[in-house]
């Protein structure tokens, strides 16, 4: 018999994601990111913020607050990811809208250093709730 376990997804460099689990983990490496937020093509909002939290929630919503992005896997259908220019980007799509996030290595670098007033920054451990994604195993032993 050969019984060839399936292989999970591989991706270098680029790719495109559906699961939130992979999304979380590829959003999770951006701190500071340039950002662009388009809706059926039009440039909506642009700016810089500094990724504060990460969540997988059906009822909050993702928004840009004061520089702090509070980002909600559930409010995007899939997540393309690339590097340009030795630049890592992420785009997040929706139903016609996309958020596009640039990293910025050099404002990462500075904010390690230097916490600008107003600005919040992650903190340590995990800063996303994955607990719906958590698979518990309730067998109750008959004896």
């Amino acid at each position: 018999m050969n019984d060839v376990r399936p292989l999970a997804p591989c991706f270098i460099g680029s790719g495109t994601l559906t699961d939130p689990r992979d999304m979380v983990r590829a959003l999770d490496t951006l701190e500071a990111v340039d950002y662009r937020y388009e809706v059926d093509g039009q440039t909506m909002e642009q700016g810089e913020a500094t990724l504060v939290k990460l969540m997988v929630d059906s009822t909050s919503a993702s928004m840009i607050v004061n520089g702090c992005l509070f980002l909600n896997i559930s409010s995007f259908r899939f997540l393309d990811f690339a590097t340009e220019d030795g630049i890592a980007v992420v785009r997040l799509r929706g139903d016609g809208t996309v958020l596009e996030l640039r990293a910025d290595p050099e404002r990462d670098a500075a904010a390690a250093t230097d916490v600008r007033r107003g600005q919040l920054r992650l903190l340590e451990g995990s800063a996303y709730d994955l607990e719906p994604f958590v698979v518990v195993d309730d067998e109750d032993d008959e004896d």
